[in-house]
């Protein structure tokens, strides 16, 4: 799996999940608006060197306008996952087979479970640098007791993208929920539900994330970020030739 599907279905999608469907239910679905070439977006860009438990390290680029959010692997001919922030739906795109997973929005009904009890505990560190003149806030998030990961973030920064990545979370946490019945009962753990379905935003409450890292080896860390940037509109077109792929609703 590319990068930047590993980063979409990490954030929510289940692979082992999804994947049963896209064999089953193909179809067209309703694009965004065509960009002409030399058409300019105004956006902020933020990129964050990840990796996983036996992974190397690799870049995420995040570029959010005001009708989009795109995820890819730091240069504009990557494979790249796509929030059309007006109609909720997502777009992972996939060049080498030409192919768009749709994601429409459906927001569940499901509400939290009463048995699903969600802390944080706020880490001072006094001799932490500050960011862009702001003090970071390092916030450990739990479930039902257990640790599931931990943010620094800084409030008042970059915040026009940080409300583009929660919308993008939160719209990654409602598809979830959505198949939230076909979660095995192995990986139905508090931190799990809470971390990619309940509470799938909850770690931008408290503003921009510099630093995300778990237990499991997974860790984010923030290496640029700029607002009041452009690129070419382009970038947030969803190949109108490609095969749109829906899974079942």
């Amino acid at each position: 799996m590319n990068k930047t599907a590993r980063k979409y279905y990490r954030n929510g999608l289940l692979l082992s999940l999804t994947m049963p469907l896209l064999v089953t239910a193909c179809g067209r679905s309703e694009a965004p608006p065509a960009a002409q070439p030399d058409t300019l977006a105004n956006v902020s860009i933020l990129t964050y060197m990840e990796r996983e438990a036996g992974t190397e390290t690799y870049p995420v680029r995040i570029l959010v306008s005001p009708d989009y959010v795109r995820y890819d692997d730091g240069y504009d001919e990557s494979d790249y996952a796509l929030l059309d922030r007006r109609s909720r739906t997502l777009y992972s795109v996939a060049h080498e087979n030409a192919s768009v997973l749709v994601i429409e929005n459906h927001p569940s009904s499901e509400t939290m479970p009463a048995d699903l009890s969600l802390t944080e505990e706020r880490i001072v560190d006094n001799d932490a640098p500050a960011i862009a003149g702001k003090q970071p806030l390092h916030v450990k998030y739990l479930a039902n007791g257990t640790p599931c990961y931990q943010a620094v973030s800084v409030s008042g920064l970059m915040d026009e993208a940080v409300d583009g990545m929660a919308e993008y979370a939160t719209a990654l946490g409602e598809r979830q929920l959505h198949d939230i019945q076909s979660v095995p009962d192995t990986m139905s753990t508090p931190c799990f539900l809470s971390r990619y379905a309940y509470a799938s935003a909850r770690h931008y409450t408290h503003g921009l994330p510099v630093q995300i890292w778990d237990d499991t080896g997974y860790d984010s860390s923030l290496t640029d970020f700029r607002s009041g940037e452009t690129v070419s509109a382009a970038l947030f077109k969803v190949p109108d030739d490609y095969e749109s792929i829906l899974p079942g609703q």
